[in-house]
């Protein structure tokens, strides 16, 4: 436990000042983000707010990781790559999403890569995933079924789920990204969650390469945390696609080797729910010319219905905080069988 919260105060105390630094940074430069069109006419006056905050993420939760595990090898000797392959996948994610900040940022429009070329990226880190979990990690293609101890293996119709959580994570949490807080703050409680399974899989069933998987966790969640001091409404800063990317890489990521692909439904409900009411939206508008919500992603549409941002925020939040509950829940019952 000691390693996690050493890695909670490392990400935090850089996490913190890098924030400060990237604000001042971009305000003196005059970099800042573009407001969508189509969105709700009182984000315009979030026009040139400081954005790529994700930048947060990746420094504070690789260098918490990197140090931890160096320290705990020097004294003890211990190593293993399910941690390191974790981050791999958490920083190529963000890379992604810095790329196309930039873009953004260079173009002087709301979006940067074209969808097309995200969903290519992404298909080579999804091929990059498998590959790697297959002849290094010698990882299970296993499907472990909630509330049973059946465990089934499906075999090479395994990676075609890795590729859907990688895809859907990521993208999800890009789509919870539209107001101060609230992709930051739902993707630190469901972290958090996935924090607890990894420490009692190492703990009390003992599968050692798991702590590192809690430790990067715990980085990335004190990072959240640091970034949402200058991100809660008025934000003075924005994750971008860079933090949005990243975090959705890495609970995509950490749900794979923790085998809880499945758990990740519950506990990343919130997320699960914005990607639906897109998916819904759009479906039904090009079926039958309506709209079942005023504006998707669902926070929008409480916007427009009248709800204040930060009300709308912290409902989510609660919500995020039932589902992530519920789904923990459900993975501490075999313990109590």
């Amino acid at each position: 436990m000691n390693w996690i919260f050493l890695s909670v105060i490392i990400s935090g105390v850089i996490s913190v000042f890098i924030t400060i630094f990237l604000i001042n940074f971009q305000r003196k430069r005059h970099i800042g983000t573009s407001i969508r069109l189509d969105g709700p006419k009182s984000h315009s006056a979030k026009a040139g707010t400081p954005t790529m905050g994700g930048i947060v993420f990746l420094i504070g939760g690789s260098v918490s990781y990197i140090a931890v595990s160096l320290i705990k090898y020097y004294r003890h000797g211990e190593f293993n790559l399910k941690g390191i392959f974790a981050l791999s996948i958490f920083i190529l994610c963000g890379i992604i999403g810095l790329i196309d900040d930039f873009i953004g940022f260079r173009k002087h429009r709301n979006l940067g890569l074209r969808g097309w070329v995200k969903i290519g990226l992404l298909i080579i880190i999804c091929i990059y995933f498998i590959l790697f979990s297959k002849f290094i990690l010698q990882f299970p293609t296993t499907i472990s079924i909630p509330f049973t101890n059946h465990v089934f293996d499906i075999g090479y119709w395994y990676y075609l789920i890795v590729v859907f959580i990688i895809l859907s994570a990521t993208n999800a949490v890009n789509l919870t990204d539209g107001l101060d807080g609230l992709a930051a703050g739902t993707s630190a409680i469901v972290l958090s969650v996935f924090t607890l399974i990894a420490f009692l899989e190492w703990s009390v069933l003992n599968i050692k390469a798991d702590i590192d998987i809690a430790v990067l966790c715990g980085g990335a969640i004190a990072a959240c945390i640091g970034f949402l001091w200058w991100n809660t409404s008025p934000a003075e800063i924005f994750m971008g696609d860079t933090g949005a990317f990243s975090l959705g890489g890495l609970i995509a990521a950490v749900s794979i080797l923790l085998k809880q692909e499945i758990l990740l439904i519950i506990i990343g409900g919130i997320f699960v729910i914005e990607a639906l009411s897109v998916i819904i939206q759009v479906v039904w508008y090009k079926s039958f010319k309506r709209r079942v919500f005023k504006m998707a992603p669902i926070h929008h549409h409480f916007e427009l219905r009248g709800w204040p941002e930060i009300k709308v925020i912290t409902r989510f939040w609660l919500v995020c905080l039932l589902f992530a509950a519920t789904g923990f829940f459900i993975y501490y019952i075999k313990f109590l069988n």
